[in-house]
């Protein structure tokens, strides 16, 4: 930016002192004064007082404290007020002048007692304390001295006004430039800024502000924002005939690169090159010449603007930044949420959100690399932009996200959602075919929550979707009722592990050749404060997605281990299984935890069983194979549970380390109706007899399951058929009842 702004020129004339200056129009003198025949006789000597010219004297009177009290609330523009001292009581003056300093506080006006009782005389220090500025007797006031008087002390209240007035000036600026964050716009600004050198400089008349570019300002510079005389010349080009009375000043500012102050037009010029090779040029005309003492307030009034100029230039860099994606220039997260935070309720009952997912994007981003996606996400860009054209917004909302404001009337049509869900882009002369999954919802279906709160309701409704391999989904207020529920059900079910509310059910493993109990499933429980239960796959499943499976998991070990030691206690050395997911293997001191539990319990370790799920075992054993050969090591055994649902070869399955694999319950509820299922589950059991692996058999309910397993070499069955899941206390009562059986 060009350092400039302290480099004026001005003509001669310009520097010449004006004794009093005519930026007020009216000057006010208040008499307060209970003497009518003094009254009248003091207003007929102010109306013979010398003023500059174009000043207005008004004189207002009053008789009362009361009533010099009412005009000063009407009147807050008063210069000089002259004040008896003796009314309605003896200090009647002085008390108005408490009044005037603290309760109105008013510091500017000049306030001059007058009395014709010398002996009401105010000691200097009351007059000091209370800003009283002088002291006369009226004996001793001739029309001179009375002249005199009230010249001197309008002047210093000329001054100290044009002081303050110009001091506020500069004040609403800085804070105009504090705010710029609030007020982001060129023009709400650069209207602020006309204004405030209008009111230091006393112009009437208009000013006008233009902007242009660095590179070439004769070319595209226009006026931006105008005022007064000016007005009609917003947005005119600075080439426009209506612009030739001043055209040449702003042409040798742009020459120059720096402020003109004249007579009457002065024209300032700043520029953020550095930033977006922006220039400025601000034109005033005044309706009078200025005074030295305005030319020092716009040297400080210009460094404001400067400043000013400078921070809407970053903020809008920043703004930029934080509203676009860098490297495709496209609307982002930031801009949707912003968009939305500015609409009314009438218009959020208008619009609907269209939110689409591309599919496989993760795996096309490992095979191609990030260009593509690049290529990929700008055609999809642009194919929107050609079918939602303005006023439709379209921004990208996340990696692999677009979402599109678009009126409700707008109707989704067959052929639109298939538009849509279906598209293809060309790269490299070769034509990729890409799907997308579709979610269309209403804004006023989630009418009173945040925009971050809506964007990602939408994103989970459209994650619903796209696990349920869904090509288009409506959103609907039961959905958001739902997932409302669950996000209720996720603080209470956090603030149930915290309080170890949940508790642990016993489900009983029986080998099929002797019907004798040879292990439990560990398996968590919650119920509510008032007797309700929480379905174990729903509370676990919000578990998982909320971070607090590993807590959970923690707590039911704690209390399988606990479970154990009574059992032990009681002469039952029976194993006891726990579920453990991929999220616990992985924290580094899982291990620890369940060992430690297990020493402080007295609990030998041959006495528990680790089970994990297939899928999360074949998915992420690389991962916590580590883990699981401390808990081998230490004589807990390793139990893949699920068996037949993931996606196992028998490769992959040989090489994990596990004693035993427990059949998916799905395969064993139709045994009896489904030779498929009958094949799957006699392949599984030739498998893991190959494997060495124990087989154990979930979900048996019927005696034809148990019989057909039993002849087929399964080891061990679990299910309704042998017993419920129970707890502790009803298993010690059914052991003995079943070992006796």
């Amino acid at each position: 930016m060009a350092e400039s702004s302290d480099r004026f020129e001005f003509n001669e004339e310009n520097n010449q002192d004006v004794e009093l200056s005519t930026g007020f129009k009216q000057w006010k003198i208040l008499s307060v004064e209970d003497n009518q025949n003094y009254q009248a006789a003091l207003t007929s000597s102010l109306a013979s007082i010398e003023l500059p010219d174009g000043v207005e004297l008004t004189v207002l009177k009053a008789a009362s404290v009361y009533e010099a009290s009412s005009i000063l609330n009407a009147h807050k523009d008063i210069a000089l007020i002259l004040l008896d001292v003796v009314m309605e009581e003896d200090d009647s003056g002085l008390k108005l002048v408490k009044i005037i300093r603290d309760e109105l506080a008013n510091g500017l006006v000049r306030i001059v007692l007058l009395t014709g009782q010398p002996g009401f005389a105010p000691e200097k220090e009351v007059m000091k304390a209370l800003d009283i500025d002088e002291y006369w007797n009226k004996a001793d006031l001739t029309l001179d001295k009375l002249h005199s008087i009230v010249k001197s002390n309008l002047r210093t209240w000329n001054v100290s006004s044009q002081l303050a007035e110009a001091k506020q000036g500069l004040q609403l600026v800085l804070d105009a430039a504090k705010s710029i964050n609030s007020r982001y716009d060129l023009p709400s600004f650069t209207r602020a800024v006309l204004t405030e050198i209008g009111n230091i400089m006393g112009v009437k008349k208009g000013g006008l502000l233009c902007i242009g570019n660095n590179e070439n300002p004769y070319k595209d510079t226009h006026v931006l924002t105008a005022s007064g005389c000016y007005t009609a010349f917003e947005g005119v080009a600075i080439t426009d005939s209506q612009l030739v009375d001043i055209r040449d000043d702003i042409n040798q500012a742009f020459e120059q690169k720096q402020h003109k102050i004249g007579a009457i037009r002065s024209v300032f010029y700043f520029e953020t090159s550095h930033i977006n090779e922006k220039v400025y040029v601000i034109v005033v005309t005044s309706d009078a010449p200025i005074t030295e003492a305005h030319i020092n307030l716009l040297r400080v009034f210009s460094e404001n603007i400067s400043s000013g100029f400078t921070n809407i230039a970053l903020l809008n860099r920043v703004t930029e930044l934080a509203y676009t994606h860098l490297d495709l220039n496209i609307p982002n997260l930031n801009w949707l949420k912003k968009e939305i935070q500015n609409m009314s309720i009438t218009e959020r009952q208008e619009t609907r959100l269209l939110m689409i997912e591309v599919k496989y994007f993760d795996e096309m981003k490992f095979t191609f690399g990030y260009e593509f996606i690049l290529n990929l996400l700008k055609a999809v860009y642009l194919g929107l932009c050609a079918t939602f054209p303005p006023p439709a917004r379209i921004s990208l909302s996340g990696h692999k996200h677009f979402s599109i404001l678009i009126a409700t009337d707008i109707p989704i049509t067959q052929a639109l959602i298939h538009a849509l869900t279906f598209g293809e882009f060309k790269k490299d002369e070769v034509v990729h075919s890409t799907s997308f999954t579709l979610l269309d919802m209403r804004l006023d279906s989630v009418q009173y929550t945040t925009p971050a709160k809506l964007i990602s309701t939408a994103e989970s409704v459209l994650k619903e979707a796209v696990v349920n391999n869904l090509s288009y989904i409506q959103n609907t207020q039961r959905q958001i009722d739902e997932m409302s529920r669950r996000y209720h059900l996720m603080g209470e079910l956090r603030k149930a592990i915290r309080e170890r509310k949940l508790t642990v059910m016993l489900q009983p493993k029986l080998a099929l050749s002797s019907n004798k109990v040879v292990g439990f499933e560990a398996l968590a429980r919650w119920q509510r404060d008032d007797g309700s239960f929480v379905r174990p796959d729903e509370f676990i499943a919000i578990a998982e997605t909320s971070g607090l499976i590993t807590k959970l998991d923690t707590l039911i070990v704690e209390k399988t281990i606990a479970a154990l030691q009574h059992l032990c206690a009681l002469g039952y050395q029976i194993p006891i299984a726990f579920n453990a997911s991929s999220f616990d293997l992985l924290h580094t001191d899982y291990f620890s935890k369940v060992f430690n539990c297990l020493s402080q319990a007295g609990v030998s370790p041959h006495l528990l069983e680790l089970e994990v799920t297939e899928t999360q075992t074949i998915t992420d054993y690389e991962k916590i194979k580590a883990t699981l050969q401390k808990f081998v090591d230490s004589g807990i055994k390793i139990s893949i549970d699920d068996f037949g649902t993931g996606y196992s070869s028998l490769s992959r399955i040989s090489n994990i380390t596990a004693h035993c694999i427990k059949i998916d319950r799905s395969f064993i509820n139709q045994l009896e109706q489904d030779d498929v299922s009958q094949h799957v589950v006699n392949m599984i059991l030739t498998l893991g007899k190959k494997c060495d692996f124990t087989i154990v058999a979930e979900g048996i309910e019927t005696e034809f399951q148990k019989n057909w397993l039993r002849s087929m070499g399964c080891d061990i069955g679990q299910g309704y058929l042998f017993a419920k899941p129970m707890c502790l206390e009803h298993i010690v009562n059914w052991l003995p009842l079943q070992n006796n059986a």
